[in-house]
C-alpha cells in the first residue's frame, strides 16, 4: 500500500488549497484504491489562512462586520481555537500560554488586494481600518492571544488604519478627526494621540517576508509597484512615510530604530505600526504551517508528496510553501511531484539540479488564453494528474 502526502497552496483565481487537495486525493484514489492519502492544504498567510488553520485545529468562525481597505461595508471571519488543542511546537514558536484561546485573523479578509478592482488599486487610497476592527473585535472575545496572517493585502499605510480603529486619534490642524486615514491623507494630519487606544493580547504575525520598511528592499519600493503605485511615485510616498513617523515619534520614541527592525516592511508596514504599542513579534509563516500539521513528520511517512501552486518561478524558490515541501522532501529521500498552473522552464532547469527526486509538471495550456486556462483550472488539472507517470514503487 502507498501512502501519498498531498500538500497544495490555492492557484489563485481558480482553485483553493482546499479544492486541490481534494481533487488530487480524488485521482489518487482511483488510481490506487489501496493507497492511503494525507491531504495537507497550504497558506501563505493570505487567503484561505484562517480556514485552514481553524480546521486542523478543530476551532471554529466567528463572522464579524468591519470595512474594507477603501472604507465599504465588508463581512469577514476570524477562527477561535482552544490553545491546548495546537501541536507543542507551535505553542512554542507562538511563544503563547499553553492554555485558553487563540484568534485567528486574515488580513487579506479585510484588506485583501484580490477583492478589488484594477481601478480600485492605489495604495495612496487603501487602509487596514478593517484589520483594526477584527483585532478589536477579537479581543473583546475574550482571546487570549492572536495569531495574525498578512499575505495579499492592498495596503502600504503603516499600520496606521489600524491603530486608528483600536483607538489611535489622529486628527487635522483644526483638531478634527480624520476617521479614514489612508495615505492621502496623511498630509492633513498634526496630531496623534495614543491615550485611547484598546488593550490588545499578544499578537504574533506569521511572516516569512524579511524587508525593512524603508528604503530600497522596504515596503513602498518593493511591493508598492504590485499594489497598484506608480513606480514614479515611490518616492513620495516614502517622504511621507517619514514624515509620519517623525509624528509617530513624539508617541513613542522607538520609532526610527523599528523601521530598522528586519520583517517590518511585509504588508505595507502593518507590523510595524502595530509593533509601536503592543505586543507583536513574528514567526517564520511555513515553520509555523509545519508545525501546525506536522509536515515533516508526515513526509518522512510517505512514499510520495505532491505540492501544487498557480505558478511555479523564481518567487517559488524564494521560501513558498510548495519549495519547502520539495525541499523538505529531497532531505528525505522521498519523491515528489510539483504541479503548477505554469510553470518557469528556466527556473525548473535549476531546480532540478537540487532536487532530483523531483518531477514538475504544468496543467495548464500554454496555448490558452490565461481567462480559459483559469475557467478550465480543475479539469486540466484533474486530466494532468491522471496522466502522470508515478515511479515503480508506487
Amino acid at each position: 500500500m502507498a501512502n501519498f502526502l498531498v500538500a497544495c497552496d490555492k492557484c489563485k483565481g481558480s482553485l483553493s488549497a482546499f479544492e486541490i487537495c481534494s481533487l488530487a486525493k480524488s485521482v489518487l484514489q482511483k488510481r490506487f484504491p489501496s493507497s492511503c492519502v494525507t491531504e495537507v492544504p497550504l497558506t501563505d498567510g493570505g487567503e484561505g489562512f484562517t480556514d485552514i488553520l481553524t480546521e486542523e485545529a478543530d476551532g471554529r468562525l466567528q463572522s464579524l462586520e468591519v470595512c474594507d481597505s477603501i472604507g465599504n461595508h465588508s463581512e469577514v471571519q476570524i477562527g477561535i481555537c482552544e490553545i491546548a488543542n495546537l501541536p507543542p511546537a507551535v505553542v512554542q514558536a507562538l511563544n503563547i500560554p499553553p492554555s485558553g484561546k487563540l484568534a485567528i485573523v486574515e488580513m487579506a479578509q479585510a484588506a485583501g488586494l484580490a477583492d478589488l478592482a484594477s481601478h480600485q488599486r492605489n495604495p495612496w487610497n487603501t487602509s487596514t481600518y478593517g484589520v483594526g476592527q477584527m483585532l478589536g473585535q477579537a479581543a473583546q472575545l475574550g482571546v487570549d492571544a492572536i495569531l495574525l496572517g498578512i499575505g495579499g493585502s492592498s495596503t502600504n499605510d503603516i499600520g496606521l488604519g489600524a491603530l486608528h480603529a483600536l483607538g489611535l486619534s489622529i486628527r487635522n490642524d483644526k483638531q478634527e478627526e480624520i476617521s479614514f486615514p489612508c495615505p492621502s491623507t496623511w498630509k492633513n494630519i498634526r496630531n496623534l494621540n495614543q491615550e485611547h487606544l484598546s488593550n490588545l493580547p499578544p499578537i504574533r504575525i506569521a511572516c516569512d517576508v524579511e524587508n525593512q520598511l524603508l528604503g530600497e528592499f522596504g515596503a513602498t519600493a518593493q511591493y508598492g509597484p504590485q499594489k497598484g503605485l506608480p513606480k514614479e511615485e515611490i518616492g513620495l510616498f516614502e517622504s511621507e512615510i517619514k514624515s509620519l513617523l517623525k509624528l509617530l515619534e513624539l508617541q513613542e520614541s522607538k520609532t526610527f530604530d523599528l523601521a530598522k527592525v528586519n520583517g517590518t516592511g511585509a504588508a505595507g508596514g502593518m507590523g510595524f505600526g502595530l509593533s509601536l504599542f503592543y505586543d507583536v513579534s513574528l514567526v517564520q509563516g511555513f515553520e509555523l504551517i509545519s508545525s501546525w500539521f506536522e509536515i515533516e513528520h508526515k513526509i518522512k511517512q510517505a512514499d510520495f508528496v505532491i505540492t501544487a501552486e498557480g505558478r511555479f518561478d523564481q518567487t517559488s524558490m524564494d521560501g513558498k510553501g510548495p519549495y519547502q515541501i520539495i525541499k523538505t522532501s529531497q532531505r528525505h529521500s522521498t519523491a515528489s511531484l510539483v504541479i503548477a498552473g505554469s510553470i518557469d522552464q528556466q527556473v525548473v532547469a535549476k531546480a532540478s539540479q537540487n532536487f532530483p527526486d523531483c518531477s514538475f509538471v504544468s496543467f495548464g495550456r500554454s496555448d490558452w488564453p490565461i481567462e480559459k486556462n483559469l475557467s478550465s483550472a480543475r479539469e486540466n488539472f484533474v486530466t494532468t494528474l491522471e496522466e502522470f507517470s508515478f515511479p515503480p514503487l508506487i
